[in-house]
């Protein structure tokens, strides 16, 4: 029986939504690499993530600060062409074997900025933590290409990884902010097109709805929050030109009871922490098998901080245990 039907069975009894919360790590590393890093966030990207910067210097800030963090050297980067996607095959080095995991890791950046290359700190260390596979998709930004380009350059890829021998009960889809965001969709639209569903999905500050919440605190976290501004969720909306009456808009408007066992991680302080409460509280609702860890005191998709602080590798590291727990031997 594989790992996905076993999950079937523990899905059933699952009957209140599974939150735990987790305290910074003691020690000085933690406390002294979390406060430089909240300082440089605040200064040196969140004024520059939304009006009235135009786009171009969105992606110059999110990349000038994504190549200051420090890479998993356990692991491998290869670019490839996945039909017209750029993409990076990320591979743990010293093995001659093919991986018999993948992660489709889906990155972050509202939509309009980002890349594999930006996001190479989280998708390294997970390809050397777990063994597999890591596909990154350049799939294509707004507002050069509009809704729904981003999520069918996803679906494609997902698609390949079925193609080249990977079995959808060993394969997760993993990602961060609109890669959340993407996560959740490809997963609902590959099943919508008639393909098996992956044996799970780990979502990191997942962005559903671009628009705060009803009762939402989003505007009493947006002063705690060193990165994301509220405005800058208007400006993306333009961008992504998404039209209102497309079945795949909206994620809170989707059917998930298929949906597959998903983890969310959510810092505590950050403008999106309802879009992932909601999720929890919909999937446990729906039957599904669904958990969301709060990292106290920290700040939107700070995993991409693993080899500086150490409460984001043991986040990472939780991600690795979740994708192996559900994933067939």
């Amino acid at each position: 029986m594989s790992a996905a039907q076993l999950d079937t069975g523990a899905q059933q009894v699952q009957a209140h939504p599974v939150i735990r919360r987790y305290q910074p790590p003691a020690g000085l590393r933690e406390s002294m690499a979390a406060a430089i890093m909240r300082m440089a966030l605040r200064v040196s990207l969140k004024p520059f993530l939304g009006p009235p910067f135009p786009f171009v210097v969105q992606r110059v800030a999110l990349a000038v600060g994504s190549a200051l963090m420090p890479q998993d050297g356990r692991a491998q980067v290869q670019a490839d062409m996945v039909d017209h996607i750029p993409v990076e095959r990320v591979t743990p080095k010293g093995s001659s074997k093919k991986p018999r995991h993948a992660i489709l890791y889906l990155h972050g950046g509202a939509f309009v900025a980002g890349s594999p290359r930006t996001h190479r700190s989280i998708t390294r260390r997970l390809s050397a933590i777990t063994g597999a596979l890591v596909l990154a998709p350049h799939y294509r930004l707004a507002p050069e290409a509009p809704f729904p380009a981003q999520l069918d350059d996803c679906v494609s890829c997902y698609r390949q990884l079925l193609k080249e021998g990977f079995s959808p009960d060993r394969i997760t889809i993993a990602g961060d902010s609109a890669g959340g965001n993407l996560t959740f969709m490809t997963a609902i639209a590959a099943m919508k097109a008639g393909m098996p569903g992956p044996s799970s999905l780990v979502m990191m500050s997942p962005a559903f709805s671009l628009h705060p919440l009803p009762n939402t605190t989003a505007y009493e976290r947006e002063s705690r929050d060193p990165m994301i501004r509220l405005a800058w969720a208007e400006q993306v909306e333009g961008a992504l030109n998404a039209p209102k009456d497309h079945p795949l808009a909206n994620p809170m408007a989707q059917d998930i009871s298929k949906l597959p066992p998903s983890l969310i991680q959510v810092g505590e302080d950050e403008v999106l922490y309802d879009n992932s409460t909601w999720l929890v509280e919909a999937a446990t609702a729906a039957g599904r098998t669904s958990e969301l860890e709060v990292y106290l005191k920290r700040w939107h998709v700070f995993q991409v901080h693993a080899a500086l602080m150490p409460s984001s590798v043991k986040a990472l590291d939780r991600q690795a245990e979740f994708m192996k727990r559900h994933w067939a031997a």
